[in-house]
């Protein structure tokens, strides 16, 4: 019986870690080669709001697939690292708040010129298109894992690809309006999560 025994290589909250932020690397690249990065990048110079709204998406985005691999591992607690990237999330819907309290004191109104269809689209398929290839990286690395609560595995993992997908697909967006940023980012995150809630236990499940 010992003779039919093969090692196991132990499962480390590093390499579920190294695989999600790895397939974030090979679609920002993916991004760059196929649509390029807008020119305030390239030139060193990027907006505040390219800045603000880049980073909030990358460490919302760690800060979930942290939470995805410790739930997946016994004796590990997420909770830490859940809130920490679900407050930072947070500050979309915050910010249209902000967006929609200024309108109504200063009776202008709250443009959403940029917000049309084939932007909202554009947005929508190029940062699920991204959140499938991270997701499916984590995926892979948790049906070698424990998680014990499918269902949370399914919102975390969607949650932290779709802010990874959208983070590459902001690096190209050349929309400079902060009415687009916190409607149509924070959508497209919820569609990549509800679609991987529906999808990741069916697959994980062991």
């Amino acid at each position: 019986m010992v003779a039919d025994l093969t090692p196991v290589d132990p499962l480390r909250l590093v390499d579920g870690v190294i695989a999600g932020l790895a397939a974030t690397a090979l679609v920002v690249g993916a991004v760059a080669l196929l649509f390029g990065w807008r020119d305030d990048l390239l030139a060193g110079q990027p907006s505040l709001l390219v800045v603000a709204r880049s980073g909030i998406l990358l460490l919302a985005g760690a800060a979930l697939l942290m939470a995805v691999v410790l739930g997946a591992l016994p004796g590990r607690d997420d909770r830490a690292a859940r809130r920490a990237g679900t407050l930072l999330l947070g500050l979309f819907p915050l910010g249209l708040a902000v967006l929609t309290g200024q309108a109504v004191i200063s009776r202008t109104g709250l443009s959403y010129a940029e917000v049309g269809a084939l932007s909202a689209a554009r947005c929508f398929v190029i940062s699920l298109c991204c959140a499938l290839v991270v997701a499916g990286a984590v995926v892979a690395w948790l049906r070698r894992a424990a998680p014990t609560d499918l269902a949370r595995a399914g919102w975390l993992t969607g949650a932290a690809a779709g802010a990874l997908g959208t983070f590459a697909y902001s690096l190209f967006c050349p929309s400079n309006s902060l009415a687009f940023a916190v409607t149509v980012y924070p959508a497209a995150i919820l569609l990549a999560a509800l679609l991987s809630r529906l999808v990741v236990p069916q697959v994980v499940r062991w």
